[in-house]
């Protein structure tokens, strides 16, 4: 499947539907948290203190929170731990507290607009996410009343094509393309094949603009879709085993990919495999135990290295302000440390009246900085990083190959490393 030349202008609107990842005021700050006694927290790594103090700058955040299908209230959870952290350590926002004003969408886009309407009632300055099936119900009203919105990654075309006031973390690209490319090329083979689960969000960017990329690259790029819900991929997964060499992406989530490995193993395919980090979970280590050796998983965040000082610092922080509340095996904890994090490091500086005007000039003149809990990737939110999406503030990833139990091998390495042969 090979894009025409003069496609990549389409590229902006295919990557942003590319790939699905998966009002009430906020908890109490402890004024003189109990970082070590009882929780086991490491208070030297919190650092020194420096309260903030004033009138609170209220902060949205917005979750799916509990759904029928699955339950994210860890991220507000985790969101309210980061601003009692940002409140006594490093002096909230400009001086003055983050009071979080949380909403839960249940994945709902009515829920989604109605938070949106409440956050605009509460003023705030800025609205967070992290991953989230609602960012469209939530942005189009707050895009229009001028407040920004700063996230950890979408699927969504609009925001990530907003120069003006929308801010995504983390772009989609590496894990759909740089990272498989850079695969193939390690194991000298020119051609890619994606094992892609058959839905738009998934299969847009390579049916639009994906072949030519990877042309680009001098990689032949071949598209398997299977349909959602597909437990056995013996006979699709045969015929890639028995076509031409080829190095296999697989883009799904858990039990996507158990289906897919599975398939691959049976097919008795010997070739080098990657996947996107929503791959490896407990639940497709337990299914494929051994068959995960290998592969290559790309990621923004190093989750599981916890001698990492921003993942240690995210223990602290959870042990400290929600000791016993959080799971620190769910890797959505940390991708909201990394996005509360980096807006807080984006605001260094900001003075004077804060208000949304403010918030979105101060992150966008924001210097280059290095991504939390990223084990080396810098961002900066200028539109420069995929300017086919300015909202995107940082380019590349993190990879890692599996162990025999489907764990990472420390430490990860960085794209840019990993394709020159380091």
């Amino acid at each position: 499947v090979r894009a025409g030349a003069g496609r990549r202008r389409a590229a902006a609107a295919a990557v942003a539907a590319a790939l699905a990842l998966t009002g009430a005021a906020c908890g109490d700050s402890d004024p003189e948290p109990d970082a070590g006694g009882e929780t086991g927290a490491d208070a030297s790594l919190l650092g020194a203190r420096q309260p903030a103090s004033g009138e609170p700058v209220k902060v949205g955040f917005v979750s799916d929170g509990r759904t029928p299908s699955f339950d994210n209230t860890i991220q507000i959870r985790v969101a309210e731990a980061m601003a009692d952290y940002f409140n006594d350590y490093r002096g909230g926002i400009g001086g003055r507290p983050i009071e979080i004003v949380p909403c839960e969408t249940a994945a709902d886009p009515g829920k989604a607009a109605d938070c949106a309407a409440e956050l605009v009632q509460e003023n705030v300055v800025v609205t967070v996410l992290g991953e989230s099936a609602s960012l469209g119900g939530v942005w189009n009203t707050l895009h229009d009343a001028g407040i920004p919105v700063f996230f950890y990654a979408s699927t969504e075309a609009a925001p990530m094509l907003d120069k003006d006031s929308t801010f995504a973390l983390v772009s989609q690209i590496a894990g759909l393309a740089d990272v498989p490319i850079a695969v193939a090329k390690r194991n000298d083979v020119g051609k890619v094949t994606v094992v892609v689960i058959d839905v738009p969000v998934a299969t847009g960017f390579y049916e639009a603009v994906g072949g030519q990329f990877f042309a680009d690259a001098g990689i032949e790029l071949e598209l398997v879709k299977i349909p959602p819900g597909t437990a056995d991929m013996t006979s699709q997964m045969a015929r890639v085993a028995s076509g031409d060499p080829t190095a296999v992406h697989i883009i799904g989530n858990d039990a996507f990919c158990v289906a897919a490995i599975n398939g691959l193993n049976a097919a008795g395919f010997t070739g080098p495999v990657s996947v996107v980090n929503q791959c490896v979970t407990d639940s497709s280590r337990e299914a494929l135990g051994s068959r995960l050796e290998g592969t290559i998983m790309s990621t923004p965040i190093v989750v599981g290295d916890w001698d990492n000082p921003d993942m240690a610092r995210y223990k602290a922080i959870v042990e400290t302000y929600a000791p016993g509340e959080v799971d620190l095996s769910n890797a959505m904890g940390p991708t909201i440390y990394m996005t509360m994090t980096a807006l807080r490091d984006a605001l260094d500086g900001i003075s004077g009246e804060i208000t949304p005007k403010s918030i979105i000039e101060t992150i966008r003149s924001a210097p280059e900085k290095p991504l939390p809990g990223s084990g080396g990737l810098t961002f900066r939110c200028d539109g420069t990083a995929y300017p086919i999406t300015p909202a995107v503030c940082t380019r590349g990833s993190m990879v890692t190959e599996l162990d025999g139990e489907g764990q990472p091998t420390l430490p990860y390495r960085s794209l840019a490393d990993f394709q020159n042969g380091a």
